[in-house]
């Protein structure tokens, strides 16, 4: 591969008889890639092995257009600290020391080592996928089971805070009497830790669908589905996908309102209640939202925009609201709203 192309990156570890334990390798387009798109990634042993019983342990980030790609990736001969300690510095050394911002894993202790160790300074966040499907291992031997299960999901996901999580599981281990449950105890020790063929087939698919999605977010326009500046600023700043998604943002701001406003000094605080409807039942969410009129900064608790890479509904209300008042002259065109916010895309999994 080398020969075929000269950005292409290997390394290959050996025993003491000189017999191939670990490889990593990343292509001349991965390493490009990971320039724009590597600060966060995904990395898990738990996708395959080969006929060898090495585990094929890829990183993986996410593109403008919301798509996974592959980031470079190794075989390994254990999952232990030191291989894992091994395989983080060749991608060190691949992507020209650089560290990560933020990187997901299972629950792996040997991984989490490692990562002390190479990536003293990233953010280390777990996988929610493989915290949830525990669940039924963990939990089912308990008469109210589906009750638990349905109580653990919805302190997860629903929690606005910290706060709010941390009364709410106190509360829900009360109700349950699951103070001996010694998997719900490490789990919540953890809690500030909760945060996808063939390789050259999928390398090769995914960088097709990436050419597909990137021309026809360069030669062609999605109609905007209003006449609002913001949604205008939009189109012309994002790809088809991303744009999508604010597309839908604005469609659900009509059952949003804003029900009060506080201003202190440059911010602004708004409270915005959505009215949601679930299994036919409707229910009211409050969210708060801070606009700060000086740095074009942004805020709100759903925490949309740190989790898909696009403003909330309950944001974009804000941001109409502003448009039409009198500190209109004040806001920022969007793109240097999304600037202001963050560099990168974090979409990967939820993180608390």
């Amino acid at each position: 591969m080398r020969e075929f192309n000269k950005d292409f990156f290997f390394e290959i570890d050996v025993d003491a008889d000189n017999r191939i334990s670990n490889i990593f390798w990343a292509n001349g387009r991965s390493r490009a890639a990971c320039v724009y798109f590597g600060d966060i990634v995904s990395f898990d042993t738990t996708y395959l092995t080969n006929k060898y019983d090495m585990p094929f342990a890829p990183f993986v980030g996410v593109n403008h257009h919301g798509q996974s790609i592959l980031l470079g990736c190794g075989l390994l001969c254990a999952e232990d600290t030191g291989t894992f300690v091994w395989l983080f510095r060749s991608w060190l050394r691949c992507m020209g020391n650089k560290a990560l911002e933020g990187i997901v894993t299972d629950q792996c202790r040997a991984m989490q080592n490692a990562i002390e160790i190479v990536f003293p300074n990233t953010r280390h966040r777990w996988c929610l996928w493989h915290i949830m499907k525990k669940l039924p291992e963990k939990l089912v031997g308990y008469s109210k089971y589906k009750e638990i299960k349905h109580g653990v999901k919805e302190l997860v996901y629903e929690s606005d805070s910290a706060e709010d999580f941390e009364n709410g599981w106190a509360k829900f281990i009360e109700k349950y009497d699951l103070q001996l449950n010694e998997w719900l105890y490490t789990f919540y020790e953890e809690r500030r830790r909760w945060f996808v063929v063939q390789y050259d087939n999928a390398l090769r698919s995914k960088a097709e669908k990436e050419c597909e999605a990137d021309f026809a977010s360069a030669n062609t326009t999605l109609p905007c589905g209003s006449q609002s500046f913001i949604e205008r600023q939009f189109q012309d700043e994002f790809t088809h996908a991303k744009f999508s998604e604010v597309q839908n943002e604005l469609r659900c701001k009509m059952n949003c309102n804003i029900k009060s406003v506080e201003v202190h000094g440059c911010k602004a605080k708004y409270i915005v209640k959505e009215a949601l409807i679930w299994k036919d039942q409707s229910a009211d969410k409050f969210n708060e939202v801070i606009f700060d009129v000086e740095t074009k900064d942004i805020e709100c608790t759903c925490r949309l925009f740190e989790f898909r890479g696009v403003l909330c509904r309950h944001s974009l209300m804000v941001l109409a609201q502003e448009e039409d008042g009198e500190l209109h002259t004040s806001i920022a065109p969007a793109n240097e709203i999304l600037n202001a916010q963050s560099s990168s895309t974090t979409n990967m999994e939820l993180v608390l």
